[in-house]
């Protein structure tokens, strides 16, 4: 027996989705609170995160429920797969991608003697403690791999396609702004949004969010490096 079902319901959407846009907008302001929140309660301990064990566990599950409330909003596009962006994508891409961290570091490096970006974020620690080596290792793994997977499925894979209806460069700057305000450091938002920017910007032209993925996993690696590096 036939159906009476339209022969195209089954396609993905290819137009704007109010609940995709609805929930983004609530979840990344919802991220931007909570990451002043958190920073307030950092300082008020004092503690150095990256030497805490719990610290790279919340992490995981903070940064794993993000992944998967970004793919549950998704769903909306019908494949969330294609939604996000996991696609293949050219090598160049990649290149063009981990490009951009260049610019980003150069930016950083030229204000942080007048707005000390790096050292408000509260995550360096002040001084190497080789009994803590270990949990130091494990936060770094979790900030260059999970972190940054999450980071940019959120923002530049869900964010990108479902404020692509107000244009291009809006949904980009868009963004761009939360991600960098997500990270609730003032002082570091120059050097954030730029390298927001470049990589929405990538992510458009690619349709892929795997770019921006091994840019931003390349970029806070080499931030723990630099870390370790400095407090030799």
């Amino acid at each position: 027996m036939q159906t009476t079902s339209s022969p195209t319901s089954a396609r993905p959407s290819t137009g704007p989705s109010a609940f995709a846009v609805a929930a983004w907008l609530a979840l990344a302001g919802g991220i931007v609170a909570l990451g002043f929140i958190g920073r307030a309660s950092d300082e008020a301990t004092g503690a150095s995160p990256f030497y805490r064990y719990d610290f790279a566990v919340s992490s995981i599950l903070v940064y794993g429920l993000l992944i998967g409330i970004t793919f549950g909003i998704a769903l909306a596009y019908g494949r969330p797969v294609d939604a996000l962006g996991l696609k293949p994508v050219r090598r160049r891409w990649v290149w063009v991608a981990c490009g951009s961290i260049v610019l980003a570091f150069v930016i950083a490096a030229a204000l942080e003697p007048v707005l000390h970006g790096g050292r408000e974020q509260g995550l360096t620690p002040e001084r190497w403690r080789p009994d803590r080596a270990l949990a130091f290792a494990v936060n770094g793994v979790v900030a260059a791999t999970i972190v940054p997977f999450a980071e940019e499925l959120f923002f530049r894979g869900l964010g990108v396609r479902a404020l692509r209806f107000l244009g291009a460069a809006a949904a980009v700057a868009v963004t761009a702004l939360a991600f960098a305000f997500g990270h609730a450091v003032l002082a570091a938002l120059p050097p954030l949004v730029v390298f927001g920017l470049a990589l929405g910007w990538v992510r458009l032209r690619s349709d892929s969010v795997w770019p921006g993925v091994a840019a931003h996993g390349l970029y806070n690696g080499l931030g723990v490096v630099f870390t370790y590096a400095t407090l030799q």
